[in-house]
């Protein structure tokens, strides 16, 4: 037989002669007959030949009888036509088409295109037989074996034994539990279970064991945690929540207990309808200073003892989680004096009380003595907190399952412990020098023997060793301990915490803790009509702190308060959330009058105390404390120089900046042209940067001799401007504050100096007039106008203007008393101090 060219040699069943798609080429007068195959045409020569056994037919004439003919000829005597006939199969063009496509995905194959989700295959391809024998023989099985757990979500099972694994777990009934506890009593099965008493809840009916698991709360738990959480001394019907809430000290559970959702409704109405009738409290603390404090069950501010009646606190009766416990005394050892035997020093003991009843607190008294104190405090809570909540559900869970297994189990009980999303605590700072503190801190107490990504998270935020810069030595204290290290402002990482592991970098959606600026939260969040945007992560945010808050205000307040914006909403999407577990306030969009703030500041500015306002709803109550400056940062002026106070007069807050631009060009700028002596080297300090653009355009435009530096100014232009003013080539400079904060620089030359506005921080007055004192060099640095004049040798000059709403400022350069008589003296707008 002799095998023809390609498909196309016959259609339908119909044979062709000659060279019409076959692979000879055809004669006329030829006498031969097409033979059609599922596999190509073939043509058959006429002559007769003896047929051929069975047994002589080769593998491929075997395979095309078992297809298409009987597969044990009976007859091969048959005429050749006959046999053909057989053999005939009708290939129609779906058939040839189907083929066609095959024969191109075979194509597309041998080009190294490769199946989307190889791993799916029936068959594995070579490269996944190579890659699985490499893992069996590899040396690195550790951690083959953690990344198979990750795929299959059960990552936490890799801090229990490998004998754990393997053993057989028996899952006992009820009755059969309360049999061995009548017959052995209650250490037995604890015994048997081989679980560790870690901390046990003292609230409840019966006390539940407190073994921690290694599973995401959110998503499907470590089967061998939730047994532990699981295996308690009492039935599903003690473990009512109702009877935690009413019988509980913790004040964890009686804030976020879902049984407080219909006891929300009066102080919701409290929070959000007193508004101004919402009095509080004032007292006076020894340690604290002067605090205010609101309580939604006192709105009439009813005079009531405000002090603890508890001055001293240990970790057992804040109810603070064991594990933590064994670790507190470590990280605080760097605060506590060295023959002090306290766990706390004297503010930690002051402020932990209400920290741990989860009031608001704006705290304004934060310094650079008492910073590391506050960080390990806040550090301490959210460490609390984490735990307490994540037990919680992980015993919950293990109740359920528990319940499902037992076939003489009735109604399903309802556990509501989550919220929408995993992440539960929110730390904001401002510079990524303080988070390597706080993280260090978070490691230390949680006791994790793993951090996951640890040198990435030192190695992205810490800083290089790098010679300390001979600059700082005339520079404040404050510059060198706020600039220290790394300063980036726009960072955010997410944080899961285990029994035994710590991982940095988590995804936000499954992580507990995040840490992040403002400007980090920003770019996430987005702002309207961006495609891409994301804040579900904040909907169940139980606890934000914010840090430092005194330094956000020199980068960019509208960040901030964005953040607070999208906190605590219904998230657009599910995100894996199990409704069922969901607490009806969170369901209710009541969160936010859940949620605890806490706020550390240098200061009081209206800025701060309108977000505290603002976003501080919480039912439990808020605390606000501020301290009163007796003689201010006045005091610290080193030269002897006339300073002259103007206030300016204003009726609303609205109208202030307008006043004070008018008053500024119509009073204080031509007194200061008025002289030869103050119309040269004269700097003007200006707060605010729109404030600054308002004058730098205005002096344009009336062509003044003056040069301009603020944060936005290039180190060329601040070095020309600079060297202008000092050799007199310009008579004003305008200085902003902002650009003080982040440089510090000695501005030389000066010897009159205007405030268009008083500074936020209160170093800066009197750092802006230890200038005028700084000597302008030897004679041959002097500008000739200088040194023709002698102006070095006449007198020095200050001007500060105000209204009554810079109070907050004043009293901080003044002190408090004489700020409120400097605000509300009547006739007299002009206040001198030498």
């Amino acid at each position: 037989m002799a095998r023809g060219g390609g498909r196309g040699g016959s259609r339908g069943g119909k044979s062709r002669s000659g060279g019409g798609g076959g692979g000879g080429k055809g004669r006329k007068g030829d006498s031969k007959k097409a033979k059609v195959s599922g596999r190509g045409t073939t043509t058959a020569s006429t002559d007769t030949k003896e047929p051929k056994k069975f047994g002589q037919l080769s593998r491929k004439e075997r395979d095309m009888m078992e297809e298409y003919g009987e597969l044990v000829p009976q007859d091969f005597e048959e005429d050749e036509t006959d046999r053909v006939g057989s053999f005939r199969k009708v290939v129609k063009e779906s058939d040839l088409d189907y083929q066609s496509a095959m024969k191109r995905d075979r194509d597309l194959e041998s080009d190294g295109e490769a199946e989307e989700d190889e791993y799916k295959l029936d068959r594995p391809s070579a490269f996944n037989k190579l890659f699985g024998l490499l893992k069996k023989s590899s040396k690195r099985q550790d951690e083959w074996k953690k990344r198979k757990l990750e795929e299959e979500g059960l990552e936490d099972m890799e801090d229990e034994d490998d004998a754990e694994v393997e053993e057989e777990v028996v899952t006992l009934t009820e009755a059969e539990r309360k049999e061995l506890i009548k017959k052995h009593g209650k250490g037995y099965l604890q015994a048997l279970d081989g679980e560790d008493d870690d901390d046990e809840d003292e609230d409840m009916e019966n006390d539940e064991e407190e073994a921690a698991g290694d599973d995401e709360p959110e998503s499907s738990a470590d089967e061998e945690d939730v047994k532990e959480m699981a295996e308690d001394e009492f039935s599903d019907e003690d473990s009512d929540e109702e009877e935690i809430f009413k019988k509980s000290k913790d004040a964890f559970d009686r804030h976020f207990s879902d049984m407080v959702t219909p006891l929300l409704a009066p102080k919701v109405a409290v929070v959000e309808l007193a508004g101004a009738k919402w009095k509080s409290v004032s007292y006076e603390d020894p340690v604290l200073k002067r605090v205010e404090k609101f309580d939604t069950d006192n709105v009439e501010g009813k005079r009531k003892d405000g002090k603890s009646k508890n001055n001293k606190h240990d970790l057992e009766s804040l109810m603070i989680k064991q594990r933590i416990q064994s670790h507190w005394e470590g990280v605080n050892e760097s605060v506590q004096e060295e023959s002090s035997k306290k766990l706390f020093t004297p503010l930690q003991d002051a402020l932990v009380e209400p920290i741990n009843e989860y009031r608001d607190i704006l705290f304004t008294n934060r310094t650079m003595q008492n910073a590391k104190e506050i960080r390990n405090l806040y550090a301490l809570h959210a460490m609390n907190h984490l735990y307490k909540t994540r037990d919680r559900i992980l015993k919950n869970t293990g109740k359920l399952q528990r319940h499902q297994q037992n076939p003489n189990s009735s109604e399903t009980p309802e556990f509501r412990d989550q919220g929408f999303t995993r992440p539960r605590v929110l730390i904001i700072l401002p510079f990524k020098n303080t988070v390597v503190d706080v993280v260090e801190s978070l490691i230390s107490l949680s006791g994790s023997t793993q951090q996951d990504n640890k040198k990435r998270f030192f190695d992205e935020f810490g800083a290089e060793e790098e010679e300390e810069d001979p600059r700082n030595a005339d520079r404040p204290a404050d510059f060198v301990e706020t600039f220290r290290g790394n300063i980036d402002d726009h960072f955010r990482v997410g944080i899961k915490f285990t029994r035994k592991t710590m991982k940095m970098y988590s995804d936000f959606y499954s992580a507990d803790l995040i840490l992040a600026s403002p400007l980090g939260l920003k770019t996430v969040i987005g702002a309207e009509g961006d495609k891409k945007r994301d804040f579900d992560f904040l909907a169940s945010i139980e606890l934000v702190i914010v840090d430092q808050a005194d330094d956000m205000l020199m980068q960019n307040w509208d960040h901030l308060e964005t953040v607070f914006d999208h906190m605590n909403l219904i998230p657009k999407n599910a995100h894996g959330c199990d409704f069922s577990r969901v607490r009806n306030w969170s369901l209710d969009g009541r969160s936010k009058y859940l949620r605890q703030t806490l706020m550390f500041s240098n200061f009081l500015t209206p800025e701060i105390n309108a977000l505290f306002k603002k976003y501080s709803r919480n039912v439990a109550g808020k605390m606000k404390i501020t301290q009163g400056y007796e003689h201010g940062s006045i005091v610290d002026v080193v030269p002897l120089v006339q300073q002259n106070f103007n206030r300016i007069e204003t009726r609303t807050l609205a109208q202030a900046d307008e006043n004070r631009f008018q008053y500024f060009i119509e009073h204080t700028l031509p007194q200061l042209r008025r002289s030869a002596v103050t119309q040269t080297h004269t700097m003007i300090f200006v707060p605010s940067y729109f404030d600054f653009v308002r004058l730098r355009n205005y002096f344009s435009e009336n062509k003044y001799s003056f040069a301009a530096i603020c944060e936005y100014t290039s180190n060329a232009n601040v070095s020309r401007a600079r060297s202008s003013f000092f050799h007199g080539e310009v008579s004003f400079l305008l200085y902003t504050e902002r650009f003080h904060f982040f440089r510090r620089y000695n501005i030389r030359g000066t010897f009159h100096l205007a405030f268009y506005g008083l500074p936020e921080h209160p170093q800066f007055y009197p750092e802006m007039l230890n200038l005028l004192a700084l000597p302008a060099g030897k004679e041959k640095s002097r500008s000739k106008h200088a040194a023709a004049t002698g102006l070095e040798d006449r007198a020095m000059s200050c001007t500060a203007l105000f209204t009554k709403y810079d109070l907050l400022k004043l009293q901080r350069i003044v002190g408090t008393e004489r700020a409120s008589n400097m605000c509300k003296q009547e006739g007299r707008d002009l206040f001198v101090f030498t």
